[in-house]
């Protein structure tokens, strides 16, 4: 294991490797990442999911990034950006990284990595997320990034069991 990342975007090629992923962290992820994990539930249905992220990043509606521990590895993480508002223009993060990689940075570096992208590839004016108020890590990777907490979202997310949830909603402007 390193102490640096590296963030490749997703290709057709890492349905293996973020199956293995998902599969893995589940537990973890589901209630958070519920379209994630019930997309990616076996390697065949995994790489139907990429080549659909792929379709959508021609179209400039969905960003996915790979977070790797060395060059060619396994994906230890995802970073995305989606749901866009070009009238803005904005869109939204969200991230994961393999427990076995928490509390090293690594998450903290692939968004400061996926912001650059965000402002200076796409032009975005405002990068946002939307994070569980119990997440103490995620708040904080997106603090050390330069996000503002703006609000608190009420019962603003279903997970996968159901259940309504709040969310804080952090800002970044560019």
């Amino acid at each position: 294991m390193s102490d640096s990342v590296i963030i490749d975007p997703l290709t057709k090629d890492d349905h293996a490797g973020v199956y293995q992923l998902v599969h893995r962290e589940r537990l973890r992820l589901e209630p958070y990442f519920p379209v994630t994990c019930s997309r990616c539930s076996d390697p065949r249905s995994t790489r139907a999911y990429i080549k659909e992220l792929l379709a959508r990043r021609k179209k400039h509606e969905l960003h996915c990034f790979v977070m790797r521990d060395y060059e060619g590895g396994d994906p230890i993480g995802l970073v995305f950006l989606k749901e866009f508002d070009w009238s803005v223009p904005k869109c939204e993060t969200a991230y994961f990284v393999s427990s076995t990689y928490e509390r090293r940075g690594l998450t903290t570096m692939a968004l400061m990595w996926t912001l650059d992208f965000a402002f200076g590839t796409l032009g975005l004016a405002k990068v946002y997320a939307r994070v569980a108020p119990d997440n103490i890590a995620s708040c904080k990777v997106l603090e050390n990034c330069g996000f503002q907490r703006e609000g608190l979202l009420r019962q603003d997310f279903r997970t996968h069991d159901g259940r309504l949830i709040d969310l804080y909603l952090y800002g970044r402007l560019k």
